[in-house]
């Protein structure tokens, strides 16, 4: 995807959060008669209780390390948020951030994407995932006969699978020849119309933001709206969310399935709750519940060599141990959603970490944060200090700006919108 100019460099400090997240998991039992736990160290969001980590079955001490490990670090985390059994236990922001920015999600795009296809197909609006790309679009969108041949070899569980379209981009492929096709596909005055010229995939897996576009425009093409508007109707009005936004449509206004939401990261954490409790947000059933399952049922393998598959439809799994089994709304540069349904917690977390680093931190989190906070949960007993993680929290949202000297626009979380909005008007095709 087009980069602006490059963030400045900031390595995550594995060891010392190692040492210090260790050290939270040797820390002795505080003993009984300690004053008990004080308020919840977040403020309640209207639509997500708060509480205790203690009162949700977690340990408290790996929180406040962590938190005192970003405290000392300068590694561009924006969020962090955890909750469990629906209740919001954890919520940072740094920078002066405040929760009602909105944060650019990157590919965690391709996860909502998703959300909204298995609810056109429930509304009848899309054909089922075992249908054909070919025999779903409108015949006029397709340029030859031969190109809709091809596409009836493809059905949208391929494509939520990333085995559609062949058309290595970057950042993933920076030869001049898939730069010069992602600029092509950037450029396209109807970015669908663009990839059904692309050469499909047929087998395996590669993953792109070529593929993507074929769900935002089969259903843009099915609804008459886009699919931000859909996405408002269906999603994030009945969830509450505020200052969404989704950036890059093309001329035609078409929504880019790759990437270009923004959202509050407590809305993220919505998102996470939604999937966890198997598409039901208060009561009402937004998501299918078999859509939900299936989308977090892997069935293909990112790598030729990995011995399991990792990818749903556009949910990517991670196994971290008997029981810790992660479905993962994985975003470029360090935004998750990060849903176990096991032991009903949700992480989500927003950032620009540039150097790579994001998934071993994000592994890390797991390892030395919420696994020993379960593990210890029950057995940790009344914090010593129970006041001491909320001034951790503001401690660390009152510290300085973690942004870099040149970071993208877009990167910059913001209540205000970033792009101005394109009707989409249906064709006469």
């Amino acid at each position: 995807m087009p980069r602006g100019e490059p963030h400045a460099r900031v390595h995550v400090h594995r060891l010392g959060l190692l040492v210090l997240l260790a050290a939270a998991a040797c820390a002795s039992t505080p003993p009984h008669g300690t004053q008990p736990p004080g308020p919840s160290p977040v403020a309640a969001a209207p639509e997500i209780d708060a509480s205790t980590p203690e009162a949700q079955g977690l340990s408290r001490a790996p929180f406040v390390q962590l938190t005192r490990w970003i405290r000392d670090t300068p590694i561009p985390i924006f969020s962090l948020l955890v909750s469990r059994h629906g209740k919001l236990v954890y919520e940072l922001y740094t920078s002066s951030f405040e929760r009602d920015d909105a944060h650019y999600l990157m590919s965690v795009t391709k996860s909502v994407v998703s959300a909204l296809v298995g609810i056109a197909i429930e509304r009848r609006l899309l054909p089922g995932p075992d249908a054909s790309v070919g025999d779903t679009l409108p015949r006029a969108l397709f340029a030859t006969e031969a190109d809709v041949a091809r596409f009836r070899g493809v059905t949208w569980k391929q494509v939520l699978g990333m085995q559609g379209i062949d058309a290595p981009d970057p950042p993933r492929d920076r030869s001049p020849e898939a730069v010069a096709r992602y600029q092509r596909f950037w450029t396209a005055p109807n970015r669908l119309r663009a990839v059904l010229g692309d050469p499909v995939l047929g087998a395996g897996f590669q993953y792109n933001d070529a593929t993507p576009t074929l769900a935002t425009g089969a259903l843009q093409y099915a609804t008459g709206k886009t699919v931000f508007e859909f996405a408002e109707e269906t999603l994030f009005g009945p969830m509450g969310f505020r200052n969404a936004e989704w950036m890059h449509q093309d001329a035609s206004g078409i929504d880019n399935g790759g990437y270009g939401l923004r959202l509050r990261p407590v809305d993220m954490q919505k998102l996470g709750l939604l999937y966890v409790h198997h598409g039901v947000w208060q009561g009402r059933q937004l998501v299918p519940e078999a859509w939900v399952a299936r989308s977090f049922e892997p069935w293909n393998r990112s790598r030729p060599d990995a011995t399991r598959p990792d990818y749903g439809w556009f949910w990517w799994a991670y196994d971290f141990g008997p029981g810790w089994t992660a479905h993962v709304a994985n975003g470029w540069k360090g935004q998750r959603i990060a849903v176990f349904p096991e032991q009903d917690i949700v992480l989500t977390m927003t950032g620009c970490i540039e150097d790579g680093s994001e998934h071993a931190l994000f592994e890390e989190l797991v390892r030395k944060v919420l696994i020993p906070a379960v593990a210890q949960g029950a057995d940790a007993g009344p914090p010593k200090d129970p006041g001491e993680l909320g001034a951790l929290l503001d401690e660390v949202h009152r510290g300085g700006p973690r942004l870099g000297d040149w970071i993208e626009y877009r990167m910059v979380p913001s209540a205000a919108p970033k792009a101005k909005r394109r009707p989409f008007v249906h064709p006469v095709l």
